[in-house]
């Protein structure tokens, strides 16, 4: 076998063992109470709790103190959430999500710690 199929195969096993263990988390989310969230923590050290309802078309995002209730929305890549004039924006990506208000990225490069 040559390198370049070695690493073809080493790479799509660890996006596979990635995808798994991100929905295996989904699924513990879902069989546990409406009290199971995904707890992403932020450079700044801010705490964004979201829990996922209607089988992932709402996110429910806690952030300081605050609840948005957020509807699944088109996203070229990732799952985004918005509010209905999008002023609430909330972005996961492979473990890594983000929130904008009114476009503005004020929380960045937040990323998945465990699961609530």
């Amino acid at each position: 076998m040559d390198k370049k199929k070695i690493i073809f195969i080493s790479l799509s096993i660890l996006i596979l063992i990635g995808g798994l263990h991100f929905y295996s988390l989904y699924k513990k989310g879902e069989e546990g109470s409406e009290e199971s969230y995904f707890i992403f923590v932020c450079p700044s050290g801010a705490e964004i709790r979201v829990n996922y309802e209607e089988e992932g078309d709402l996110a429910v995002v806690q952030l300081e103190g605050k609840v948005y209730r957020l509807k699944l929305a088109v996203s070229a890549s990732g799952a985004r959430y918005a509010n209905e004039d999008e002023s609430v924006v909330f972005w996961e990506h492979q473990g890594e999500a983000m929130v904008l208000f009114n476009d503005d990225p004020v929380y960045d490069g937040c990323k998945l710690q465990r699961l609530e």
